[in-house]
């Protein structure tokens, strides 16, 4: 099946995949070849995808999965490939944003941004 994975700034994936593995509010599932339509949204989580040669790991803020005829697309809000994850910066930015947390006034955007941090942690310490 062909599968593309983009964000608005760029595409992280372009080619064809035997399966990919995302996350939402429901849990973890997985999109093979001939697979009914879906459009599904997209937690803060990793999202593989697995091609005849490799599996490729992405750290996913949010966005939306669609699997329409033997193809499927994710837009996703922020994501990064598990490779380019640094995890010193990354640790900071946690720290950082944890300090900030305490004492802001919009602490949904704050709760938003550390969840995708752990989930770009957790992508890169299990599978990166």
């Amino acid at each position: 099946m062909r599968c593309q994975v983009r964000t608005s700034d760029r595409t992280l994936f372009d080619g064809d995949a035997v399966m990919v593995v995302a996350r939402s509010a429901l849990g973890d599932f997985a999109v093979m070849a001939r697979h009914a339509p879906l459009l599904a949204v997209l937690d803060a989580g990793p999202l593989r995808v697995k091609t005849d040669r490799e599996e490729l790991l992405f750290a996913v803020r949010s966005g939306l999965l669609r699997v329409l005829e033997d193809r499927v697309m994710v837009l996703a809000e922020a994501a990064i490939p598990a490779d380019e994850v640094d995890l010193a910066s990354l640790e900071v930015r946690m720290a950082e944003t944890e300090s900030a947390l305490a004492l802001a006034l919009k602490k949904q955007d704050l709760l938003r941004e550390r969840a995708y941090l752990r989930a770009q942690k957790r992508t890169k310490e299990r599978h990166g």
